[in-house]
């Protein structure tokens, strides 16, 4: 007993020093996205198309709990994503290009696990975690050559709110969610960040029509490189 309580005064003493070193911060963020998708396989109509990608924002608040080397990193984002397609169809006797540019407006939930090189949490930073999403909107714009450019809204798609007539519709899934990793560095109250995400849940959708479903599109998931710049305001814990 008598070795036993030095022993718990000094795991006490321990815990409330690494305690006295918790600091929690937030701040503004705002950043860059470059997106783009993975198709799970080509369109069979048109002939001929090919994927790039896009620039989008993504901007609001983020958090960091550190804790020596160790932090945690909740954010709440608005993020666009989407990507561009062009291609050549067949038609009669002809071929005809096309152009399109969809762009999904997300809230963006990331949960990042970070280990920094200074224990106060200044330098370099190396993260990952996972992230959801919510889908808040989005555009598609179209054009051929010999028609007018068409532009529609996206919408979060589910089966309830699908109508049988999607002639002047485009639906995306109503949920992202994924995994991102990056690096990043800290200097002060600035924190510069570079990550990219890979979105793991399919953002085609499923549409009834006479009482079937069938596939809009073929399956495909969301990708992007990040850069951002946050500052922090930290206060200990």
């Amino acid at each position: 007993m008598k070795q036993l309580l030095p022993l718990l005064a000094g795991s006490l003493l321990v815990a409330s020093g690494a305690q006295a070193q918790a600091t929690f911060s937030v701040g503004p963020r705002v950043g860059l996205n470059i997106s783009s998708a993975q198709f799970t396989r080509e369109l069979t109509y048109p002939e001929q198309v090919s994927y790039t990608s896009r620039p989008g924002v993504e901007a609001g608040l983020t958090s960091t709990l550190q804790l020596g080397h160790f932090a945690v990193q909740p954010s709440l984002l608005f993020s666009q994503k989407g990507y561009r397609s062009a291609g050549d169809y067949l038609g009669f006797d002809t071929f005809t290009h096309y152009e399109e540019e969809v762009s999904l407006n997300y809230l963006t939930l990331p949960l990042n696990f970070a280990f920094t090189l200074g224990r106060n949490g200044q330098g370099l930073q190396v993260f990952a975690g996972p992230y959801v999403s919510l889908l808040v909107g989005g555009n598609h714009t179209s054009q051929a050559r010999g028609f007018d450019e068409r532009a529609e809204k996206v919408k979060a798609a589910t089966l309830a709110s699908i109508d049988d007539n999607l002639a002047n519709d485009r639906y995306a899934q109503r949920f992202d969610g994924g995994l991102q990793a990056g690096v990043g560095y800290c200097l002060k109250g600035f924190q510069l960040q570079a990550s990219y995400s890979l979105g793991l849940r399919n953002s085609a959708v499923q549409f009834r029509y006479n009482g079937k479903v069938y596939d809009n599109e073929p399956a495909y998931y969301n990708r992007a490189f990040q850069v951002s710049l946050s500052y922090l305001v930290s206060s200990k814990s």
